[in-house]
């Protein structure tokens, strides 16, 4: 038989030759020379190591090991604690031969040699194989993830090695897990109902985990939820007996499973999305000691077993009819995470796609212009622009801080119901080029049915980024291009247009953001979005929007679909802050653009349009500290400079939201008492008391 091997790459050649381990870690001694010396503390692991077959050795390099040592000096600790040392090592071994051939886009999960007391789960602790963006990779503990620097070292006994660039870390038990991967609500939850040991001591356990902002999307319902009543959610959270990773969870189109709760749920797969009865799962397969934990964006129900998702939907309605949001991520008083994540090295895709984008800013950081005709960046957001391009891993080309605006509809046509954004918001929002961070898209409602640009679009007649300056008169007809009503006035004449189907409706809008972008099919609003380096720059991103007070904080898209290998991307957002009020409407016959509600009653919207500005403003400070004490480290001393506790905040938005009703109230007195027909001036949407 015709020997092929004379026709390899002499390297290749050498590495497919089966070698003994000491041979391996000899020959390699300028990149292993630290898992050697580390090996010699622990002799009964190597004579594992060399005589057991069918294993696959993920090999931390110096560089692993030192980049280790950096983050946490105490892991120099594992060379006097060699029971300990020994743990982490063997979950360094894999049991079967994995060559790099079977990695692929579709996960798995083999067993390690880890077990008791470091891992309560059946065979073995586990860890994560995918190949991601062209790259094989390896999940461990929170989600923290290896790439395979050398693969396929062939070793004696059918055995392999791949060389790894970070040490894996051994997972924790769900409760420091979700501590520290951002799930604090969830942490408190069972500290506060003595479940915790509970669950941490379960074996075999699948836990689906609501994130922060699923609780605090039902602050109301929790409020004054009783401690067994809580506890019965939880339990409904939970799945005993068995791990199920997402490769099972996507294998059938339907499935029931029972809860420790007692009350069975439904796992429904729509193409690639996992549905538990109606929330989603945003991420999965964050390993534990004794499981898998996949993150829901909603709370489930005990007591609404039938809920069903909408997989259309950004964002799943809540389980909880009735419930509204609170203020705050709930239970997580005294809940502090115990470690920092560890950051992985920006890919080289990444940090080119990164360089593209900023070359494209014709100016320097502090004063760069975006790729929007809007032509520069907010003031009131270019620190924390700066500051995130600034970082590695992170990229963003967003520009604005802030909204507010008055718009004409487009002409309506019986004959279609779909509308398209005014001509000058959709050329201002068309920033992004198709390949970079975002595609725009059209934005339909019930309004119009002419294209961009063409007949009958729609027209700003006001928009600033900036709060609308104060009016002397405290009139803004004339300011926003309306025929004004006089104050008092609010209903209808003789000779005012009516709100028929040939008028023009005319909106006032405040929006914390000025763009709709498109990321894998996905719309979204967002005062930001940024392309992260890896899943874990990804996780800080949103611990820090939904510390900051941007509920609906989230990765738009996990992994990254595009091929570029630039990783996820997350939108740092909040709709609480937005608000919309009809206020005016042009005839089609004369074209008049007529106010249909009072001056005071524009004036009230200014006012709160002056609020949401000031309020948004402090949150992208927030933002902007909690990103660098992510990054970083917390600054010495305790609570953030400037920062509000829940109680103070809470008590801060009851007084403005006392104050606010009382001035609604006062408008809306006088206007009854002064006007001459029905009042119009119906706000689209109530702005909320945050």
């Amino acid at each position: 038989m015709m020997r092929l091997t004379h026709l390899l790459p002499l390297g290749l050649a050498c590495q497919i030759s089966a070698q003994a381990l000491s041979a391996v870690l000899t020959s390699n001694n300028a990149t292993l020379s630290t898992l050697t010396n580390l090996l010699t503390l622990v002799p009964d692991l190597i004579q594992t190591l060399s005589t057991t077959s069918n294993i696959t050795i993920l090999a931390p390099s110096n560089s692993a090991f030192a980049s280790l040592m950096a983050r946490n000096p105490r892991s120099a600790e594992l060379t006097r604690n060699p029971r300990a040392l020994s743990g982490v090592l063997q979950y360094h071994v894999l049991l079967g031969r994995i060559p790099s051939s079977m990695f692929s886009t579709t996960p798995m999960f083999p067993s390690s040699l880890l077990s008791a007391p470091f891992a309560n789960v059946t065979g073995g602790q586990r860890v994560q194989l995918a190949l991601v963006n062209s790259t094989a990779r390896v999940f461990s503990g929170f989600k923290q993830m290896a790439s395979v620097a050398t693969a396929d070292i062939e070793l004696d006994n059918n055995a392999i090695l791949h060389i790894i660039d970070s040490v894996l870390t051994v997972p924790a038990s769900p409760g420091q897990t979700a501590t520290n991967t951002g799930l604090t609500s969830l942490a408190g939850a069972l500290t506060a109902t003595r479940l915790l040991d509970g669950v941490n001591s379960l074996s075999d356990v699948t836990i689906l985990a609501p994130s922060n902002d699923a609780f605090t999307a039902i602050g109301s319902a929790l409020g004054g939820i009783s401690t067994n009543d809580l506890a019965n959610v939880l339990g409904y959270h939970v799945l005993p007996g068995k791990i199920r990773f997402s490769t099972e969870l996507l294998a059938a189109d339907q499935v029931v499973l029972p809860t420790l709760q007692g009350t069975n749920l439904t796992i429904r797969r729509d193409g690639g999305n996992v549905f538990v009865n109606s929330a989603r799962v945003v991420l999965a397969d964050v390993i534990t000691a004794n499981g898998v934990v996949h993150v829901l964006d909603n709370v489930l129900n005990p007591g609404n077993t039938t809920a069903t998702p909408d997989p259309r939907a950004s964002v799943q309605a809540p389980a909880f009819s009735g419930a509204m949001a609170g203020t705050a991520a709930p239970f997580t008083q005294g809940i502090v995470p115990t470690t920092t994540l560890s950051l992985p090295s920006p890919s080289s895709a990444f940090t080119t796609r990164k360089s593209k984008i900023l070359s494209q800013l014709s100016l320097p950081d502090a004063e760069y212009t975006d790729l929007s005709p809007k032509g520069s960046v907010d003031v009131g957001i270019r620190d924390l622009i700066s500051e995130i391009n600034a970082r590695d891993g992170l990229v963003t080309t967003s520009s604005c801080a802030g909204r507010v605006s008055v718009y004409l509809e487009g002409k309506k046509s019986k004959s279609s119901s779909t509308s398209r954004l005014p001509q000058q918001q959709q050329s201002e929002e068309s920033n992004s080029e198709p390949g970079e961070l975002g595609v725009v898209v059209d934005t339909t409602t019930t309004t119009s049915s002419s294209t961009v640009g063409g007949k009958g679009g729609g027209e700003w007649l006001y928009v600033s980024h900036d709060p609308v300056p104060s009016s002397e008169n405290g009139a803004y007809e004339e300011l926003f291009g309306l025929k004004g009503r006089g104050r008092g006035n609010s209903g209808y004449g003789d000779d005012d247009s009516k709100l028929d189907e040939e008028g023009r409706l005319i909106h006032f809008k405040f929006e914390p953001m000025v763009r709709t972008i498109f990321f894998f099919f996905l719309s979204i609003h967002a005062i930001l979005h940024v392309l992260t380096a890896s899943l874990e720059h990804a996780q800080l991103v949103i611990q820090s929007g939904i510390e900051a007070g941007f509920r609906e904080t989230g990765a738009v898209s996990l992994l990254n679909k595009d091929g570029t290998g630039t990783g996820p991307i997350v939108a740092v957002r909040s709709m609480g802050l937005s608000f919309e009020s009809l206020v005016g409407v042009e005839r089609e016959e004369d074209g008049v653009r007529r106010a249909v509600v009072a001056s005071e009653y524009l004036g009230m919207l200014v006012r709160i349009s002056h609020e949401r500005f000031a309020e948004n403003s402090k949150r992208i400070e927030r933002f902007r500290k909690a990103l660098e004490s992510a990054f970083e480290g917390p600054a010495a001393g305790g609570k953030k400079e400037g920062w509000e506790d829940a109680d103070a905040r809470r008590e801060r938005k009851r007084l403005e939201g006392l104050q606010r009703k009382e001035e609604t109230r006062r408008v809306k007195e006088t206007m009854r008492q002064k006007k001459e027909g029905d009042l119009v001036g119906v706000i689209l949407q109530e702005p909320d008391i945050l």
